[in-house]
């Protein structure tokens, strides 16, 4: 039976450290991890756990915010000022069926994406172990909980112990639709834990968070029953078991590739109970995927919801959304409506991991490019990989070179720029400076080893590269890797 490709549960996951946005989480077979968004190649031994006195902890930080975002004129925060510059927006750049090939290519090309329609099996030892590496990130590192106090070993031992693994060599793949908006984690609790006072909104058990409707592969089960671990696309981890319906694999191969569906094409939209449109049930947010029942009149569509019998069983309901927030069938894949998409999302609030029903930097990536059917990674290195040519840019570029580098081998809409630790999608250029839209956290400028200053954001701007350019770490531009443009490989 096939082995999901990039399922590797043998490797190593470091935790998240972070510049300006999302830190990485990476399960694959070459026991690559990341350290504040830059790939190593060396696996972290069982026999080492992380010596605490290496640990730097900054307790003093002054806040400066909100920052204010310079050089971006009043007409460049729309979607329409970008669209001008560009010479045919409308022409398709890929085609639906192309799309489909390009979701082929990156399954096949890339370790970052769990192919669940194919997935059957997994050994039993793989995921002991990566079970165990992630309790000891968590023991041996100190950490503090929302209110800023210690949260113990002991603490961390109750979860890990909470955890049951079966006797048997391999665990068989189980089938599931999540049934509400849930958070995925990297052990089973709810509890939030931050390196210190400084980072009081990025929670480092969090790893993603999924909408109603999506089609989850089940593995184990914590001994309270509480939480299901569980893989999508592109994460694994803990969800609440609540917030899930198991089902048969027919009929979750049957709710993916549903050829009649609507597509969230709004940052957020309600769903009711009622044509009437006044049972509130939840909201979905962009790229969500659900089956279309018919089409209401010109303002309501009907479509298919999961919802949970009380032993956990998977059946459907029908729900209404707004036909303005929804396009039925993915979006036509243009830079027009590539960046009218991107530019829905402008002054929402950042959040690590998608917490809260937020998005951080990659999570707005997948969401704005879902909205064209396009499958992609999790993380900013995976995406950065997922285009058609990943070029690396020259850092000993003075800036004005490195800028018309950039712009150079960049198209509008389609492109992405990576640095490490973060993506942005680039939307064109003025006056010879490269722009991008982006969920961005914030800077951070070290005075020495006991003192930063951290200048939030938290909010998805339009700016050019020279945001921290005062700061230790220096700016964006500085700090750019690699640029791609996500269309087909030649």
């Amino acid at each position: 039976m096939k082995l999901l490709k990039n399922f590797i549960l043998t490797s190593t996951i470091l935790t998240f450290l972070f510049s300006y946005s999302n830190g990485e989480l990476l399960i694959n077979e070459n026991y690559a991890f990341f350290v504040d968004g830059e790939e190593f190649e060396e696996p972290y031994e069982d026999s080492s756990p992380i010596d605490e006195k290496e640990i730097v902890q900054n307790n003093k930080f002054i806040p400066n915010g909100p920052m204010i975002i310079t050089d971006v004129a009043r007409k460049m925060k729309t979607a329409g000022y970008w669209i001008s510059k560009i010479k045919n927006p409308d022409k398709e750049i890929l085609t639906a069926k192309q799309i489909q090939e390009k979701n082929k290519e990156l399954f096949r090309d890339l370790i970052y994406l769990n192919d669940i329609e194919t997935f059957s099996e997994i050994k039993t030892s793989a995921l002991k172990k990566q079970q165990k590496q992630i309790f000891k990130m968590f023991y041996y590192r100190k950490y503090i909980d929302s209110s800023f106090n210690t949260i113990s070993k002991e603490y961390v031992n109750k979860i890990y112990n909470n955890i049951k693994m079966p006797n048997t060599k391999k665990i068989k793949a189980k089938y599931a639709i999540s049934t509400a908006y849930s958070d995925i984690r990297l052990m089973p609790t709810d509890k939030n834990f931050l390196y210190d006072k400084t980072t009081y909104d990025i929670d480092r058990m969090q790893v993603a968070s999924v909408d109603i409707g999506t089609p989850l592969i089940t593995l184990i089960t914590t001994k309270d029953k509480q939480w299901t671990f569980v893989v999508s696309y592109e994460s694994e981890g803990w969800i609440k078991t609540k917030d899930i319906a198991s089902t048969e694999q027919q009929t979750f191969l049957n709710w993916i590739n549903e050829k009649d569906f609507a597509i969230v094409t709004d940052n957020k939209t309600d769903i009711f109970l009622d044509k009437k449109m006044t049972k509130y049930y939840d909201y979905l947010r962009m790229s969500t995927k659900l089956p279309l029942i018919k089409k209401v009149n010109n303002e309501i569509l009907c479509v298919k919801i999961p919802k949970s019998t009380n032993k956990g069983n998977l059946i459907f309901e029908k729900a209404y959304l707004y036909t303005r927030d929804t396009n039925i069938g993915y979006l036509k894949y243009t830079q027009r409506n590539i960046l009218q998409q991107a530019f829905k999302h402008i002054n929402s609030p950042y959040s690590w991991g998608g917490y809260d029903g937020e998005q951080d930097c990659s999570t707005f990536i997948r969401q704005v490019f879902g909205c064209f059917g396009l499958i992609l990674p999790r993380n900013s290195l995976a995406q950065i990989k997922s285009g058609n040519k990943q070029i690396n840019i020259d850092n000993k570029l003075s800036d004005s070179d490195k800028s018309k580098e950039i712009i150079s081998k960049t198209i509008p809409a389609i492109s992405l720029l990576y640095l490490p630790g973060h993506i942005m999608l680039y939307i064109g250029e003025e006056n010879d400076t490269p722009y991008a839209i982006h969920a961005i956290w914030g800077t951070e400028n070290f005075i020495n080893k006991k003192e930063r200053h951290v200048s939030f954001i938290n909010r998805v701007v339009v700016s050019n590269l020279s945001i921290g350019e005062k700061t230790s770490k220096n700016s964006l531009l500085r700090r750019i890797k690699k640029v791609n443009t996500l269309t087909l490989r030649k």
